[in-house]
């Protein structure tokens, strides 16, 4: 074998494989007149000492004839691929059977050449070949330098993500961007604190500072145990605590998470415990939802306060009774129609309230007095979003004896009838209660938003024109109005949607893009899901 002798600079290595002498010497004799002491070249005889040669030399090229003794070059190539990915391969041959240019193509061969094969090629493939190495090289260093850069920007992008959880407020805007960012494709999770300290006394502030500096000395080494052993996002250290999420779907067995949740917290015991010459204890809350991560931090948290020196790791479902405390609350049909009243979806709530009103009267085969006792609750919960909303009590006053008003009903269609008229009033009551209470700013934007619903606009344009930030617009907008941004630009274009379906002659397609869509499938996908019918069915009933 060739070696590079002292004070030379060789940048690439080149092996040549021919049962040839002549043509091993004719190559050899090329590159190193052509390439001087930057290439340093070896040959062999066979595909076997081509295979053996490539575990020493670690060649960056190599030049590989086809038909040798015993393993030809095609195997070769497959042996050498198999345990060393990185050479550049260049077939010289002088078979010209189509197949096994086809292999050679397959196998990422950058040339195939046939022999006999003059000087200049010979250069010019060797220059080729340093192309597609240097041109890897350089890749390779970019994704390093990538890399580098994420491993420094990650931790803050992952402390900003915990801080939207365990701060009170409304982040919901700033988590969905910390999700996309940091590649969060599961729809949940749960959340992990350990709260360090000699003594487990939260109402010592001198105590929680004091281990919240010692914490920091091996806080590298806590986050990167727990990333060895789970995926997760690792928040920092605040005061005597550190955050963990654990990104999981709400799928399989709830008891089995559970256990692995556990499991998780006995790791970073067992780590804490070689790490770490203080106390600590580990709470675990519920997996839930990602908008409602801030659940399972408080309920961690709640965990932590349960833990003792006996048992220092607490899953929140293993305090006693603290199921029972938990609400197991399902939005029912009544709170949809109320919800929908509250928000101005004057006709999604009446159909809903039809709904209900059909399997209420097949139910109690037509009685009126089950009827109306089945649609009580939600009579009742107009009436308190209304106050809730600040409708002015002169107005709730015209209405006040409205409960012996509905209970005087002995007929079906009256019952029926006066129920709507009651969402209708309520709904037009909380809209102006709301109007009288909005913002300047709210005000500006919602004319805005009214003004160009067509044009394809976004949150940070309607906040630059309100001259606020998007995620202080977003909470403030979510505060007033009861909704956020794009469910009531997504109201509005619906709605103007729906009065183009009935009263203009407009095709789908064409309605679709006078709205602000550019997706007629997405429209019509986006219509039948905060309508109930597609755009084509709406028009059809409409016009009957």
């Amino acid at each position: 074998m060739y070696s590079a002798s002292k004070g030379e600079t060789v940048l690439y290595k080149l092996l040549v494989a021919d049962d040839e002498q002549i043509v091993l010497d004719s190559i050899k004799y090329i590159v190193e007149r052509d390439f001087k002491d930057s290439v340093l070249i070896d040959t062999s005889r066979s595909g076997r000492e081509a295979v053996e040669k490539v575990e020493q030399l670690k060649p960056d090229i190599i030049f590989m004839d086809i038909k040798m003794p015993g393993i030809n070059g095609i195997e070769a190539i497959k042996e050498i691929k198999n345990y060393y990915s990185n050479p550049v391969f260049v077939i010289i041959t002088a078979c010209e059977h189509f197949e096994f240019a086809k292999e050679a193509v397959h196998l990422g061969v950058i040339e195939y050449l046939l022999k006999p094969v003059n000087r200049y090629k010979i250069t010019e493939t060797v220059r080729k070949a340093i192309e597609v190495i240097e041109s890897e090289r350089r890749k390779r260093r970019k994704e390093l330098d990538l890399r580098e850069r994420l491993e420094n920007i990650l931790p803050v992008l992952e402390h900003g993500f915990i801080y939207s959880i365990v701060i009170p407020g409304d982040f919901t805007g700033e988590l969905d961007s910390y999700k996309k960012i940091l590649d969060i494709t599961e729809s949940g999770g749960y959340i992990i604190t350990v709260e360090f300290g000699q003594e487990k006394n939260a109402d010592n502030p001198g105590n929680r500072i004091g281990s919240g500096i010692a914490l920091q000395k091996f806080y590298t080494g806590f986050r990167d145990s727990i990333k060895n052993r789970c995926r997760c996002f690792v928040g920092p250290v605040m005061l005597n605590r550190i955050t963990v999420f654990i990104p999981c779907d709400g799928v399989g067995d709830e008891y089995v998470q559970r256990l692995d949740a556990v499991s998780i917290a006995q790791y970073i015991s067992e780590k804490m415990r070689e790490k770490a010459d203080m106390g600590f204890y580990i709470g675990i809350g519920r997996r839930v939802s990602f908008e409602c991560l801030a659940k399972s931090y408080e309920d961690s948290v709640k965990a932590v306060r349960y833990a003792d020196s006996d048992k220092h790791i607490v899953h929140i479902g293993d305090i006693p009774f603290m199921d029972n405390l938990v609400p197991k609350y399902q939005k029912s049909r009544e709170v949809y129609v109320v919800e929908k009243a509250c928000i101005g979806d004057i006709d999604e709530s009446i159909r809903v309230l039809n709904t209900i009103f059909e399997c209420l009267i097949m139910k109690h085969k037509g009685t009126v007095r089950h009827v109306r006792e089945g649609l009580i609750e939600i009579i009742v919960m107009l009436q308190r979003m209304a106050y809730d909303y600040g409708v002015p009590e002169e107005e709730q006053a015209e209405h006040y004896h409205y409960l012996n008003e509905f209970l005087s009903i002995d007929e079906l269609p009256s019952l029926r009838l006066w129920c709507i008229r009651r969402i209708e009033y309520i709904s037009q009551s909380i809209n102006k209660a709301r109007e009288a209470n909005l913002s300047n700013i709210i005000i500006k934007a919602r004319q805005f938003i009214d003004g160009n619903y067509s044009r394809d606009i976004t949150l940070d344009e309607v906040s630059r024109e309100v001259c606020i930030s998007p995620h202080y617009f977003c909470k403030l907008f979510k505060e007033e109005t009861g909704e956020n941004f794009i469910d009531y630009l997504t109201m509005v274009r619906i709605r103007k949607a729906k009065e183009l379906l009935e009263k203009s002659m407009m095709s789908i397609k064409e309605i679709c893009f006078e709205v602000g869509y550019s997706d007629p499938n997405y429209f019509s996908r986006l219509f039948k899901k905060v309508v109930g019918i597609t755009p084509t069915e709406y028009r059809e009933r409409m016009r009957k």
